[in-house]
């Protein structure tokens, strides 16, 4: 997905986003939903008991937060000020009606009951009991201690859910205007799905800052033109910089690492020897023929803004050098084609990303590939966007990929490579269900190992997101891993 933000004047004063989005929203169920352009809504619309902002976690609409010594029981006590809002025939009875405990607790049991089909019910699982002891306090029991909850409660999935709305609602809450009762902010106004084309009002006139989020079906490659123009006032982009831009602020994320990633659905792929051998002249570029001075390589999978628990990843785990990279590639190669029966590789095409500052040195190692293994593989050429959006649909042989996870978890990116090994899978939900941090970040490290001593993905170089956006804005909060807006606390200058 990709953002775009835009201006309107009125009396001197801009008070309008304009959004972008390549396909419009359709599912508004916090419990439920997962595609970016519904996220992007959710969090405007809605108010959880904690937010995370540039990767801290801090209280929203609890009060205090208060754990048992043992770690297994938080109390918690909500604000009294946060109330629901809706439009359409339910509008005269929920409109102004109070958030209580009781809706936390509601939403919670959604996501835990299997018959919801949340998608998000494996991080709530270790919950044992979710209680209102009044309109106000609620408690939850977990059945071991998990340092990580209140990351856990800021998610989406735990956003309130009236229960009278949502049994009235029928079977459809939060898939039409009518069926949404949020508590944010903003609250979702208009919705033309065909025509590409969405409104979202601030609830408080009086309130400073933006007054309107607009959201519009626009196609991804129109979006530096459009900013370059200024027919809109903000966007990602990935994998490249400039900066010519005027009356431009931007927020810089390590949020990728550029690698080699293999289908290992493909037969001749999901043989370790072949990766190995096509690994060994990609890995930190070393033997890519790249001066490495001029680059940025790296030797880990997880991007530097990938935090766990409040803290950086790459701050808390250390990196082993893949022992592979001490055998010829040749030999590797040779081996591994014995073990498949064949004498070369069968046609292959390699995915590249066309706005990438290292496409050259990509160009070169599949140049090395010809020479030294005698192995040939087609080049396609691809926006980020959209050679994202082929791996993720298995569509790919191989990719030189930004490797970004779908949320700033480590979590995010290990579960990429889940359902290939049974030992990386119980390694990777064993880190899951670690009570202490340590004891994560060990068997964090473990997981890391497997993929990369077994070439799984072969980490190169380092890869920025950047978000521009005009500096008369201010307070906007990007995140480069699910590419949500969080315009919230957005102020105009």
């Amino acid at each position: 997905m990709v953002l775009s933000m835009t201006g309107c004047s009125s009396a001197g004063s801009i008070t309008t986003f304009t959004a972008a989005v390549e396909e419009m929203p359709t599912n508004f169920d916090p419990q439920i939903a997962t595609a970016p352009r519904d996220l992007l809504v959710i969090s405007n619309i809605f108010d959880g008991l904690f937010e995370t902002v540039n990767g801290e976690t801090r209280n929203n609409l609890a009060e205090s937060c208060t754990i048992s010594s043992d770690g297994k029981t938080y109390t918690i006590t909500l604000k009294q000020d946060s109330i629901f809002h809706c439009r359409g025939n339910k509008k005269d009875e929920f409109n102004g009606t109070g958030v209580t405990a009781h809706d936390f607790v509601f939403a919670i049991n959604r996501v835990l009951d299997p018959k919801t089909h949340s998608p998000y019910i494996d991080d709530f699982s270790n919950i044992l009991a979710v209680t209102a002891e009044n309109n106000y306090t609620l408690v939850i029991k977990l059945k071991k201690p998990d340092y990580n909850f209140c990351e856990k409660l800021a998610s989406t999935a735990a956003f309130p859910c009236n229960e009278e709305f949502f049994w009235r609602a029928g079977g459809a809450y939060g898939l039409s205007l009518d069926n949404i009762l949020s508590n944010g902010p903003f609250m979702l106004n208009y919705l033309d799905t065909e025509g590409g084309n969405a409104t979202i009002l601030r609830m408080d006139e009086n309130e400073k800052g933006i007054a309107r989020i607009r959201l519009k079906k626009l196609d991804s490659a129109s979006q530096a033109t459009g900013y370059t123009n200024e027919e809109i006032s903000g966007y990602f982009a990935y994998s490249a910089r400039d900066t010519a831009y005027s009356d431009t602020a931007s927020i810089e994320f390590d949020s990728g690492n550029i690698s080699l990633v293999f289908n290992m659905d493909n037969t001749a792929f999901a043989n370790e020897n072949v990766r190995k051998a096509l690994g060994w002249y990609a890995f930190a570029f070393r033997n890519s023929g790249a001066n490495l001075q001029a680059v940025d390589p790296c030797t880990r999978i997880f991007p530097g803004t990938v935090t766990l628990a409040g803290k950086y990843i790459t701050d808390l785990i250390a990196v082993t050098e893949p022992a592979y990279m001490g055998n010829d590639p040749k030999s590797m190669i040779q081996q591994g084609l014995a073990e498949l029966d064949m004498s070369k590789l069968p046609a292959a095409t390699i995915l590249m990303p066309d706005d990438s500052m290292y496409t050259l040195i990509y160009e070169n190692i599949n140049q090395l590939w010809q020479k030294n293994l005698g192995q040939f593989f087609t080049i396609e050429y691809l926006p980020t966007s959209q050679l994202k959006q082929r791996v993720a649909q298995g569509d790919f042989d191989m990719a030189f990929l930004p490797l970004t996870p779908d949320n700033s978890t480590p979590y995010g990116l290990l579960d990429m490579f889940t359902g290939y090994y049974s030992w990386l899978d119980d390694t990777i939900n064993s880190a899951k269900g670690k009570a202490d941090q340590n004891n994560a970040i060990a068997d964090i490290t473990a997981a890391q190992d497997i993929i990369l001593q077994s070439a799984m993905a072969v980490p190169m170089g380092s890869e920025q997101t950047v978000f521009y956006y005009r500096n008369y804005f201010a307070d906007i909060y990007a995140d480069p891993f699910t590419g949500v807006i969080n315009l919230k606390h957005a102020t105009v200058k």
